[in-house]
């Protein structure tokens, strides 16, 4: 098994997205793996990949054999390994703008529009859950501290933006329809 694999584009766009479910340790060969050492060499350098998870990622599309046999400086087709390392290297265009910005949008206009009431039923329970105690305690503090609608708003687009950044647009969902959820 003296191969050598690069990344395929499909890896180098996996790498951007992220899309996939992959472990820590296979999202790191992935990361680092070129053909300047043979896959025996990436698994003792990278801790926790096994020859399974080589299988996995080149079933995936994410690695490919090395073209030219996969020796480093002594390929066997100048043209092979210079196209290969040419399309590891072409980079991928971003994803476009999924429905996160959309989803993103609804969010900020549900909160501007929401009364007294529901800020501070949605902010106190959703901060409670997804802080923690000793944070969701302090979060609620400053809800307490808030003295009319503005400042509760004011207060929810920034949680909002801390919830999109620590735990993503699905916890950032919870805030909206719980904000929505409560009449004003």
């Amino acid at each position: 098994m003296s191969s050598r694999y690069v990344r395929t584009p499909a890896g180098q766009a996996e790498i951007q997205a992220r899309t996939r479910q992959l472990s820590r340790p296979v999202r790191n060969l992935l990361l680092v793996i070129n053909d300047s050492r043979t896959i025996e060499d990436w698994l003792v350098q990278v801790h926790g990949v096994t020859p399974d998870d080589v299988a996995m990622l080149r079933s995936e599309g994410l690695i490919a054999e090395a073209a030219g046999g996969g020796k480093a400086g002594k390929p066997t087709d100048l043209r092979e390994t210079a196209a290969t390392r040419a399309a590891a290297a072409t980079p991928v265009p971003a994803p476009a703008p999924a429905p996160e910005s959309a989803d993103w949008g609804r969010t900020q206009q549900v909160i501007r529009g929401a009364g007294y009431n529901a800020l501070y039923d949605a902010l106190t329970s959703v901060g409670k859950a997804k802080l923690g105690l000793v944070r969701g305690y302090r979060f609620v503090l400053e809800v307490e501290k808030c003295s009319g609608p503005d400042e509760l708003r004011a207060l929810a687009l920034k949680f909002a933006e801390q919830l999109r950044a620590e735990h993503g647009m699905a916890a950032v969902g919870e805030l909206t329809y719980a904000i929505g959820a409560v009449k004003a």
